[in-house]
């Protein structure tokens, strides 16, 4: 069976990537590797530490945390074939130590359909809706400055979902499966699946995890159930919204054991 075609995109910082949409890697670019948003909140790493992404798309969370530190090691998960695709290209382009695994998380193990966006990857999701989900575009490119006409011609009413078959996994079996010790990082940016990963970690994994980083969409109170969820952990949590999420409902999340 022949691979599907990839753009490649060179990023500011010099690093070229493979990607599905050359639009879609610059915007990732400038929330990861310029706002570093996944290392706000008190976040913080060390060379040799152990990150789980979850929720990689093409793997520019995984590069970046690749970059941060020496010697980083990475579990990272992506379900849809092509960004998966991507993600594998990337790891291997430029020596990451990650292991990618082409499965969804989720409170058990299962198999179901998946809504693929093509045009905008990184929104892809077992709860996506496509109309709402360009209503969020919307927003956020309102926040960027961007002017209505422009945004009305680059975003439609609604996103073209083409539904995927993928396979769930509890984190817990994959981290046990994966031989992991302990896990400086756990990153999650699932697309609203973000209380079904948590309910798929066991109390033995959550004694591995020194700290957490999650994107919430804050639906049917979810926000509060995170954060509810990281306290009974024994975290110390912290929440904001990332100025360019303003009026989305989309907010991040950390928990911080400490020394421990």
């Amino acid at each position: 069976m022949t691979e599907p075609e990839l753009a490649s995109y060179r990023m500011p910082n010099g690093l070229e990537v493979a990607c599905v949409s050359q639009s879609e890697a610059a915007a990732l670019y400038q929330e990861i590797f310029v706002q570093r948003c996944w290392l706000d909140g008190g976040v913080r790493l060390s060379d040799g530490d152990t990150v789980v992404d979850a929720g990689a798309n093409i793997g520019l969370s995984t590069l970046f945390f690749h970059h941060e530190r020496r010697n980083v090691r990475l579990l990272s998960f992506e379900p849809a074939p092509i960004p998966f695709l991507a993600l594998r290209r990337n790891v291997a382009a430029h020596g990451v130590s990650a292991t990618c695994r082409p499965v969804a998380l989720g409170s058990s193990a299962y198999h179901t359909t998946m809504t693929y966006y093509p045009g905008v990857t990184a929104m892809s999701g077992l709860y996506a809706e496509p109309r709402g989900d360009a209503q969020v575009t919307g927003t956020y490119m309102r926040n960027c400055g961007f002017h209505e006409e422009d945004i009305a011609d680059i975003v439609p009413d609604e996103y073209q979902a083409d539904p995927i078959e993928v396979e769930v996994r509890t984190l817990s079996a994959e981290v046990a499966q994966a031989g992991l010790g302990r896990i400086a990082l756990l990153k999650i940016d699932v697309e609203k699946s973000e209380i079904d990963v948590l309910k798929g970690i066991d109390s033995r994994t959550w004694d591995l995890v020194d700290q957490v980083v999650i994107e919430v969409h804050d639906l049917g109170g979810a926000l509060r159930t995170v954060c509810e969820t990281l306290s009974a952990e024994e975290f110390t949590v912290r929440t904001w919204q990332q100025p360019l999420m303003r009026g989305t409902g989309i907010h991040s999340v950390a928990g911080n054991r400490g020394e421990r």
